[in-house]
C-alpha cells in the first residue's frame, strides 16, 4: 500500500516545506525556539554544511542562511491555517445542519413517525448520528478542507509576494 503523499503545490510561493511549517508550530506552541539555520529565500532549516535549500534550490552564495524565521512568515502560517480551519468547520457545520433539517423533515413529514414519538426519536437520532457525522465529515473533510487550502494558499501568495517586495527592498 502506497503512504499518502502531501499535495505541492507549482505556484512560485515555494513556503512552507513540511518541516518549516512543522519547526514555526512548534514555535508558536512554545515547545522550541525559533533559533537555527535556515535558508535566506524560504527560510526551510538547513543543516550547518547545506550549501543548496533542498526545498527551494536557492544556494546559500546566492542568498545567505538567517539565523531566524522573521515573525512575518510565522504570521503567514498563523494566518493560512486560521483561513483553512475556518472554512473547514464552517462546512462541516453546514453538513450538522442539514442532517438536523432532513431528520426534522423526515420525522414530521411521515405520519406513521408523527404519532409515534418512540420510533419519531430512535429515527432522528439514527439520522443525526449517522447524517451529522458523515455529512459534517465529507462536506468538511472534502470540500472544506479543498476550498480552504486553495483560499488560503492564493492569500498566502500574496503576501508571500508583498513581503518579497518588501524584504528585498531593505
Amino acid at each position: 500500500m502506497s503512504e499518502e503523499q502531501r499535495y505541492r503545490p507549482d505556484d512560485e510561493c515555494p513556503l512552507f516545506s513540511e518541516r518549516l511549517e512543522e519547526l514555526l508550530v512548534a514555535v508558536t506552541r512554545g515547545e522550541s525556539p525559533n533559533a537555527g539555520r535556515f535558508c535566506g529565500y524560504c527560510y526551510h532549516p538547513l543543516g550547518e554544511w547545506t550549501r543548496v535549500c533542498p526545498h527551494c534550490g536557492m544556494g546559500t552564495d546566492q542568498r545567505a542562511p538567517v539565523d531566524s524565521v522573521p515573525e512575518e512568515i510565522i504570521e503567514m502560517l498563523r494566518a493560512q491555517r486560521q483561513t483553512e480551519s475556518r472554512i473547514v468547520n464552517a462546512f462541516a457545520y453546514a453538513g450538522l445542519i442539514i442532517a438536523v433539517l432532513a431528520g426534522l423533515a423526515l420525522v414530521l413529514g411521515i405520519p406513521f413517525l408523527r404519532a409515534n414519538l418512540i420510533w419519531a426519536t430512535v429515527v432522528y437520532a439514527v439520522v443525526l448520528l449517522i447524517g451529522g457525522r458523515g455529512l459534517a465529515g465529507w462536506l468538511g473533510g472534502y470540500y472544506g478542507d479543498r476550498i480552504g487550502y486553495e483560499r488560503a494558499r492564493r492569500a498566502l501568495r500574496e503576501r508571500w509576494a508583498a513581503w518579497l517586495v518588501e524584504r528585498d527592498a531593505a
